[in-house]
């Protein structure tokens, strides 16, 4: 029976030119979807390798110059203030891009993927990208997710929404009746034959992306399948759905309407709302305390030398007891560092706690919003998270902080800053705390399984 349906629907296909015609379409948006993620991922990877390179041709360049230091010239003032020293190595530090983010985009077009990795460069100076407009986020980014979670959805409704209305509305459901044991079964088997159809265009995105990706650097076989088998359940979870509402034998006019309206609630009106309360229960932090801490950053360095003793010998008490020793002015230099960099680790903490407040509150509302779970799957797994994105930034100011203290601690106690000590210099450290993505998927398991039985009862 099974080889006998999918022998006629495939022939009633062939026939219907504006089918064959919808896949094309589909199959040609998706590719172009996966073609926009590509460019993007190679742009910011020429990006960053540029400013690696540039990175570790500074540091030769400083290096050469401790290889053939003699401490008797005055080139050593050039390498052993900390500033100048930052200013010629020109630190950088840049985020890791995962091949799967050419699949979900995720926030990597709104943040940037290098931060400046001197101690005195902040993230929120010369940084506009909490300023972007925020329109650019609400259509989302067209790539491979988008096609998934939003235009697969389209093309599956409008191969199924008649199947078993379209049998009654012709008036061929008795004869259909006489020959077939099972009429619930017929209609099954010809959901499955359009659902696999459906899959088409989603089966050559896979394929066009697993020959695009395997050749990228740091690809992985095993997060790539995972991002697949989400998108296969995601695709069980919509045949299921079309399924359950074939179940109460409505017409084609109410199969349409109905499928429309769970499409609409299910990507635009639950995730809506949602997002709604969230912004006003979780706020975004006020763009006034971004500038008034780019003013705090000018006047840091006026505030008298008794205060950047205080903040010196509160973070290094060590130092303390060689306070005479110390030249005001370099007290100056580092108490003003030190209270920059502290001021922008409160604010970006402050920062990250409302985001990860917010996170939290999302994913407990999966629930609600199944579709969240998928998404979040896609971009953890694709590294383009905003999560994943402050990780970075927590990283990179840990790092300017550790080689902050480093750089002007041999500085102040030592006679000079040595080849040694900048061989010695802290390196980037990232810490990852990625969150297993199958728990944003125990949501969406459970509606299928809870529409699998109801589908059973109803039967």
């Amino acid at each position: 029976m099974l080889q006998t349906i999918f022998t006629y629907e495939w022939k009633q296909l062939k026939r219907s030119k504006g089918a064959f015609l919808s896949l094309i379409v589909f199959a040609i948006i998706g590719l172009f979807c996966l073609i926009q993620g590509k460019s993007l991922y190679q742009y910011q990877q020429v990006t960053i390798d540029s400013a690696l390179t540039k990175k570790e041709q500074n540091r030769a360049f400083v290096q050469k110059i401790f290889d053939t230091l003699t401490y008797s010239t005055i080139e050593r003032k050039s390498i052993e203030e900390p500033f100048v020293l930052e200013r010629r190595l020109q630190d950088v530090v840049a985020k890791e891009q995962t091949p799967l983010s050419v699949l979900s985009v995720g926030q990597n077009d709104v943040y940037p993927p290098l931060l400046s990795g001197h101690f005195n460069n902040e993230i929120f100076k010369n940084n506009f990208s909490e300023f972007k407009n925020p329109e650019q986020l609400l259509a989302g980014n067209l790539d491979t997710a988008y096609f998934i979670l939003f235009l697969f959805p389209v093309l599956l409704l409008s191969f199924t929404y008649n199947i078993q209305s379209a049998d009654k509305e012709a008036g061929i459901s008795s004869l259909l009746t006489i020959q077939s044991s099972s009429l619930v079964k017929l209609h099954f088997y010809k959901l499955l034959f359009r659902w696999l159809i459906a899959l088409l265009p989603v089966v050559i995105i896979a394929i066009a992306a697993g020959l695009i990706l395997q050749s990228m650097p740091s690809f992985s076989l095993w997060l790539f399948l995972q991002w697949w088998g989400i998108v296969l359940l995601y695709a069980v979870f919509w045949l299921l759905l079309v399924l359950l509402v074939q179940q109460f034998q409505f017409n084609s006019l109410i199969n349409a309407i109905s499928l429309a309206g769970l499409w609409v609630l299910l990507l635009i009106a639950i995730p809506g709302l949602l997002n709604t309360w969230f912004n006003y229960r979780y706020p975004v932090t006020n763009k006034t305390e971004i500038a008034e801490f780019r003013d705090y950053d000018f006047k840091a360095w006026d505030e008298p030398t008794e205060v950047h003793k205080k903040v010196l010998f509160s973070v290094y008490p060590k130092l303390q007891k060689d306070s005479m020793k110390l030249d005001s002015n370099k007290i100056r230099t580092f108490g003003y560092a030190l209270q920059v960099l502290k001021k922008e680790i409160e604010l970006h903490s402050v920062i990250t706690k409302k985001a990860t407040e917010r996170a939290l509150a999302e994913e407990n509302s999966f629930w609600i919003n199944p579709i969240g779970g998928v998404m979040r799957s896609f971009a953890s797994l694709s590294k383009s998270s905003l999560q994943q994105q402050h990780q970075f930034e927590e990283a990179a100011l840990k790092y300017r902080e550790q080689k902050l203290g480093y750089i002007f601690n041999n500085y102040l106690l030592e006679q000079h800053f040595t080849k040694k000590d900048f061989e010695e210099m802290p390196k980037l450290i990232s810490e990852k705390k990625d969150q297993p993505v199958f728990l944003y998927q125990i949501t969406i398991t459970m509606i299928l399984m809870f529409l699998f039985i109801l589908i059973r009862i109803r039967k």
